[in-house]
């Protein structure tokens, strides 16, 4: 009996698919929502709009990323003048991150477009498979932060 091509390797592994699926994302991201703006960076506007303000720790623990990955795209985004950065008043060690005005403005522009790029990347699937894609990432993930 022959594997059907989906079978295959590395069709069949869920790291290619993952990263297969990144792709199709970063190239959505460019084509529909920006070159400028990463989706990393669309993901600290929409952290810091829900927080209202954050260390950098904060930004790290709430977007999973490492301390020297926040430092860059803090300092890149703080060019331009996305968000603002300032010594902490009870912790002089620690910076905090506000939203500046442009950043929201950006925020509040790039909404939809980030929704045209889920409904590219998922638009073939019933509602039910999207939140089942959804639960079974968040699970894969969860896995990995134990």
């Amino acid at each position: 009996m022959t594997e059907s091509p989906l079978e295959q390797e590395p069709q069949r592994h869920t790291g290619y698919l993952i990263r297969r699926a990144q792709q199709a994302h970063l190239a959505a991201w460019t084509r529909i929502v920006s070159t400028e703006i990463s989706s990393v960076q669309y993901a600290i506007l929409v952290t810091l709009d829900r927080l209202g303000e954050a260390s950098q720790r904060e930004l790290c623990d709430e977007i999973d990323l490492d301390r020297s990955t926040i430092a860059d795209l803090v300092s890149r985004m703080e060019r331009r003048d996305l968000i603002a950065r300032q010594r902490s008043r009870e912790d002089a060690r620690r910076n905090t991150v506000t939203l500046t005005d442009h950043g929201r403005a950006e925020r509040i522009r790039l909404r939809p477009l980030v929704a045209q790029v889920e409904d590219a990347l998922t638009g073939a699937l019933t509602p039910d498979m999207r939140t089942g894609l959804r639960e079974a990432l968040r699970a894969v993930l969860q896995t990995r932060a134990e």
